[in-house]
């Protein structure tokens, strides 16, 4: 992540269906062991603070319909979910409907509730200090929109923006004040490699709201946050949308963000051009994951056409864009790694 080469490829996937693992172990994935503990994968960890809704709503089905259910979840979003997870669920009602709801939310979030860390926080501390992976603070619903959508929906969220901005503002420095109360702790007691921020504010048809309102709803907040965690050592920041989030790079890159994930290429974004026009940009992903299910001569063509010139000019970590699905065979999965550290020895 610093343009340099280091002696070995630094391999990082976003994660796997659980659809994909249970196949992987029908074709000699051991039991008991990860997928990137068995492929020599670089893996990172959210350190487990809690920074979502306290105490968590009750989770409850409310409905069986034979392949699908609804079910309340933790976080208060009532969801349609398949039985076999073979996709993503589908968002049918949402904890906070107007601003008079708001303060029964925040009373779920104060950041001083019991339970945010763990019991067990202090020696998890002192095994981080002689950890073999990455390590990154708190969950990953940091951001100044994705957290929203959680509480609103998009719809509903999008609504704000425009009929009550005063109501938008009040939550974003709410927001902000709780981050960083809670994450105080973790960041003074372990050191971290890099600071995670969620958002996924976007489709394939551009990002679900424009420069202006992310720069009037968005980057003051981001401006202060990244000022906190850079105070407190954190030398890396990466953002995760999926969709295509080009037209908002440089926004984020103007307040520091260093990086971004995971450049989902059937939204459209291609990891080469996003190169050419930010070179200091940190980039992980952009490998097309519906290649790897269609055989080596595919994902052949996918690699020799992005990684050489990608890996030369460092910044940059090949990775699927986003989770691996079920069609991905254990063999061309491993294929492809093996493929990716070939052209790795090739462009030194």
């Amino acid at each position: 992540m610093n343009f340099e080469r280091p002696d070995l490829l630094p391999q990082f996937e976003w994660g796997y269906w659980p659809a994909t693992e249970e196949r992987w172990r029908s074709e000699g994935l051991p039991a008991g062991r990860q997928p990137w503990e068995h492929f020599g994968i670089t893996w990172y960890e959210h350190a487990p603070v809690d920074m979502g809704l306290q105490p968590h709503f009750e989770p409850e089905i409310l409905r069986d319909e034979g392949e699908t259910f609804v079910i309340r979840q933790t976080d208060g979003v009532v969801v349609r979910r398949r039985k076999d997870e073979l996709s993503m669920p589908q968002w049918l009602e949402f904890p906070l409907k107007s601003r008079k709801d708001y303060e029964a939310i925040r009373e779920r979030l104060d950041p001083t509730t019991p339970g945010r860390y763990p019991d067990d926080w202090p020696a998890r501390v002192e095994a981080w200090r002689t950890r073999d992976h990455l390590l990154t603070p708190g969950c990953c619903a940091v951001g100044f929109f994705g957290w929203f959508r959680t509480l609103l929906g998009v719809e509903n969220l999008l609504y704000t923006y425009c009929d009550d901005p005063s109501f938008m503002h009040t939550m974003c420095r709410d927001h902000l004040d709780f981050l960083r109360t809670v994450m105080e702790r973790e960041l003074q007691e372990v050191e971290f490699d890099f600071a995670f921020i969620w958002e996924d504010m976007a489709y394939k048809g551009g990002p679900l709201i424009g420069p202006a309102m992310v720069r009037e709803f968005m980057l003051p907040y981001y401006r202060e946050l990244l000022d906190f965690l850079r105070a407190h050592s954190i030398k890396l920041v990466l953002l995760d949308s999926d969709g295509d989030v080009s037209l908002l790079i440089p926004l984020f890159m103007e307040v520091g963000v260093d990086g971004l994930l995971p450049f989902e290429v059937i939204a459209g974004p291609d990891v080469r051009e996003v190169r050419e026009r930010y070179p200091r940009l940190r980039i992980l992903g952009g490998i097309d994951k519906r290649a790897l299910a269609r055989g080596k001569e595919a994902i052949d063509a996918e690699l020799e056409a992005k990684l050489p010139a990608m890996l030369r000019q460092g910044g940059y970590l090949p990775s699927a864009d986003h989770h691996i699905p079920p069609d991905v065979s254990l063999e061309d999965f491993a294929y492809y790694l093996e493929r990716s550290r070939e052209l790795w020895e090739q462009t030194a």
